[in-house]
This record gives structure tokens, sequence and C-alpha cells, in this order.
């Protein structure tokens, strides 16, 4: 498989999952391109059980998954066994007392619709304002990058918000600019449409907020964006203070991952 037949942020022909997509490709400010075939993000790979998915999985040569849900989501729907890919469990949705957060979509969508309502209006803001900050899973994806710990799959359950976030600093840190960000953040919503659709039919007087659940709001990640330049005016403080990358440690990933 080549990967550069495929446009930057195009999902691979997985069987179990529509959301499966790379980093590879994207343009960043000084005319370099991420390196293709390094960064992987997706929902839960929970159904790559066939065959073929085996065997396109097997074809990436991924070393190591971050799976960024909750032990509860964990639970519900756990990763398969991938031999000789070493599995990392980390929460990256931490509560105020640093208890893990189930954000299952599927949970979410269960609440009712009014349930769900505040929790687009309130919680999933909330959420994004503390996502960038004070993350033990992020800090920890990083320095696994700086150690060439690569390819790397991170994921969630949908690979919509965690693996969103995710997404988004490691583009930031890599020196893309904010358009490149949002487009491959609000791709999801292209990628999962099926899904999106499917779950409309089912609950059809939901279909607003099932659409929002289930898929990505420019106006969440733009939360987050701006949260991190209010906290931090100049990035290169950001990275180091939050991600424990100072300015070498900046330097060292462009130097490994941009081409």
């Amino acid at each position: 498989m080549q990967l550069e037949e495929y446009e930057p942020g195009t999902p691979l022909p997985f069987d179990g999952t529509d959301n499966f997509r790379e980093l590879g490709g994207y343009p960043v400010r000084d005319g370099r391109r991420v390196r293709r075939g390094i960064f992987w993000r997706a929902g839960a790979p929970a159904k790559l059980v066939s065959e073929h998915d085996r065997q396109l999985f097997d074809s990436l040569g991924i070393r190591t998954i971050f799976d960024f849900r909750s032990a509860a989501e964990r639970e519900y729907l756990p990763d398969p066994a991938f031999p000789g890919v070493t599995l990392y469990e980390i929460s990256a949705i931490l509560d105020e007392n640093g208890v893990e957060v189930n954000f299952d979509p599927r949970e979410l969508a269960a609440q009712g619709r009014d349930a769900a309502r505040r929790y687009l209006e309130e919680g999933i803001p909330q959420i994004y304002r503390r996502l960038p900050f004070d993350n033990p899973a992020y800090r920890k994806l990083f320095a696994f990058l700086l150690a060439e710990e690569v390819p790397v799959l991170f994921h969630c359950t949908a690979g919509k918000d965690r693996t969103g976030m995710a997404a988004a600093l490691i583009l930031l840190a890599l020196g893309a600019d904010r358009e490149t960000i949002r487009q491959d953040y609000l791709l999801t919503n292209r990628w999962r449409a099926a899904t999106i659709r499917a779950a409309q039919a089912a609950q059809p007087e939901r279909a607003d907020d099932l659409a929002l659940l289930m898929g990505v709001r420019e106006k969440d990640l733009d939360t987050a964006l701006d949260a991190i330049t209010r906290a931090y005016p100049d990035l290169r403080d950001y990275f180091a203070a939050e991600l424990g990358l100072d300015a070498a440690a900046l330097q060292t990933l462009r130097s490994i991952y941009l081409e």
C-alpha cells in the first residue's frame, strides 16, 4: 500500500471502523510536510477482526497504541491484541478530582434529549477547556514521540474528541497553522457521516443533537486552542510547561517528523 496515494486526512479502507486516518502529508508553516505513516488516529479498533483488516493493520507497522478512554469504556469495548504492539491505557479526560470521565458518545446519547443538550452547552465546552492542560495522557504521548516509539496509533471511543485534541496538539507542535488543524479535526464529521445517519434513523426526533454528540463542532476545538493562547501567549511556553517539550525538544520533533 502506497500511503502517498491517499490525500491527507483520508481514512484507510478498514471494514471494522470508519475514521482510521493519519496526520501524514499535512503542510506546516515552513513549507515542509508531516511524514507519512507515523501518526495514526482512530476510534476504538475493537472491530478490526477480519482477515482484511488485520492484514491492513499489520502493514502499517504500528509499534505503540495509546488508548485514551476511561476504564469503563475499555471494559465495554476492549482493544484486541495486536502482536508486537505495545498498548498504553491512559485516560485523557479527568475531572477536577482526577477521576476518569466516561466520554462514550453512546452513553451521552442515551441520557435523553434534555440531558444531551445540557451536556452540549455546558459539559463539552468545559471538557475542551481542560483537555490541553495538566493532561498526563498527552504528556506521555509526546514523550514517546521524542523517543521515536513510532508508528503510533492513538484512539478513544469514537476517535473525535480526545483523539482530535491529541492530533491538534501534534500538528501544533510540528508547526501547522490553525486552518490545517481545524481541517483535520472537522474531517471526522465527513468520515463518520454514515454512523451519524444510522443513529439519527433510529431516533429521528433527535437528529440535531445526535449529529452534534456523535460528530465534532468547530467551536469546541476553538475553545481548546483559545484557552491555550490565553494561558500561554507564547506557544513555546505552553509546550514546555504542559507537555514537557522545551525549544530543543520541539526542534527535535520537527527534525524527525517533517520532510
